[in-house]
């Protein structure tokens, strides 16, 4: 769902427009992601974060019912992942925690009748950091990431038999 929120004018956007020099904005929901326009000439100007906007901060603490094992949570994170966000690579440590998320999102995974049981399934798990899993939101993962970690998760195997 694209649903498109607007907050109310005017709002005060960082830096003028480069296109009017316009000062005032308007802030649109766009999927999970606050995004400001000009309030002039409707470009946009930037994606700001919740505490700029004025929404509750999300949290990747979730209200669900979902529950991931402690021992898959080690098992993702410190022996598959490397201490790494299976997305973008980041190592965690100095500022950088790294989180369980799913690939395909639990909504997405219940709208097609999964059970959690498949929703918490190994192959629907990955490291991420908090920039990560939180800008997916209830989205799933884009497929040419989803390929990306295939051939990753492929190769880890293949090294684990050789030896």
């Amino acid at each position: 769902m694209n649903e498109r929120i607007n907050t109310p004018a005017p709002f005060t956007m960082r830096a003028p427009c480069a296109g009017c020099g316009g000062t005032a904005g308007s802030v649109k929901e766009t999927g999970s992601q606050d995004v400001v326009r000009c309030a002039k000439c409707d470009r946009f100007q930037y994606n700001a974060p919740r505490v700029e906007t004025g929404k509750p901060i999300r949290s990747v603490r979730s209200s669900r019912d979902i529950d991931i094992s402690p021992g898959l949570r080690a098992e993702i994170l410190v022996v598959r992942a490397n201490g790494r966000c299976e997305i973008c690579g980041v190592s965690a440590g100095g500022g950088v925690e790294l989180h369980v998320g799913h690939l395909l999102s639990v909504d997405a995974g219940r709208a097609h009748g999964m059970s959690d049981a498949d929703l918490n399934c190994p192959e629907n798990i990955a490291a991420m950091c908090a920039g990560c899993n939180l800008g997916l939101g209830n989205q799933p993962v884009p497929l040419r990431l989803m390929v990306g970690l295939v051939m990753a998760r492929a190769k880890l195997k293949m090294g684990k038999g050789a030896k």
